[in-house]
């Protein structure tokens, strides 16, 4: 008798989602691996499964780009349908097929299989329909520390202080999305933050326009330092 389709709606909880991006490119998410240790503990026995081409490749070609097709196999034997997922840059359009590299099929496999477990087994459902989670852990209010004098500002110019700090911390966070999305590792990040040194609304620009051989290279240089 075929495994029946667990229902894993309800079963990821808010302490677990993360934010990327800033304004309009802001989103909510869970950590890949987080969503897979939710599947191996309240699904055992599903694992997920990609299915290769007629030609025997992990990519389905299309007239733009390429795709991959993603579903589970219980272990005995069940399969579930397949759910297809692009493969796609930080912008979110698709990746021409001669430029697609080993990083945008390992990202996509992972990001593919987070939306085929919801697609099928509603796991964190709620962060594709925009609604609310529930609360994994007991939140306890923290005792105010005591206010510290300071000097007091105008309201003008108090006001703006606290607009430009917002503005710099919003494209700071952008900054770094944007990075990690395009596959910088952490130490070459750490170090283009330090370079740019507050002008983070360039620095967007400038990493914009930047191409797969300059993370490869900026990789390389630091990945390289830590051994």
């Amino acid at each position: 008798m075929p495994a029946e389709l667990p229902q894993l709606s309800g079963i990821a909880t808010k302490d677990l989602v993360e934010q990327i991006g800033t304004g309009s490119f802001k989103a909510s998410y869970i950590n890949w691996s987080r969503t897979m240790e939710l599947l191996r503990k309240h699904a055992p026995g599903w694992m997920v499964e990609t299915v290769f081409s007629q030609e025997g490749s992990l990519l389905h070609v299309c007239p733009v780009g390429a795709y991959m097709l993603i579903r589970f196999r219980h272990l005995d034997g069940t399969v579930t349908p397949e759910v297809p997922q692009a493969i796609m840059d930080h912008r979110n359009s698709a990746i021409p097929l001669d430029k697609i590299t080993a990083r945008d099929i390992t990202d996509t496999h992972r990001r593919g299989s987070c939306m085929a477990a919801a697609f099928t087994f509603g796991l964190a459902y709620e962060l594709w329909a925009k609604m609310p989670l529930e609360s994994g852990y007991a939140e306890t209010q923290a005792e105010a520390p005591a206010p510290v004098a300071t000097k007091k500002q105008s309201k003008p110019a108090a006001a703006k202080a606290e607009a430009q700090d917002e503005t710099t911390g919003a494209e700071k966070t952008e900054f770094i999305a944007l990075a990690t999305s395009m596959g910088l590792c952490d130490p070459a990040i750490e170090d283009l933050v330090a370079k740019i040194k507050g002008d983070f609304s360039t620095g967007i620009k400038t990493l914009a326009s930047k191409d797969k051989e300059f993370v490869s290279k900026m990789n390389e240089k630091f990945l390289a330092s830590q051994y």
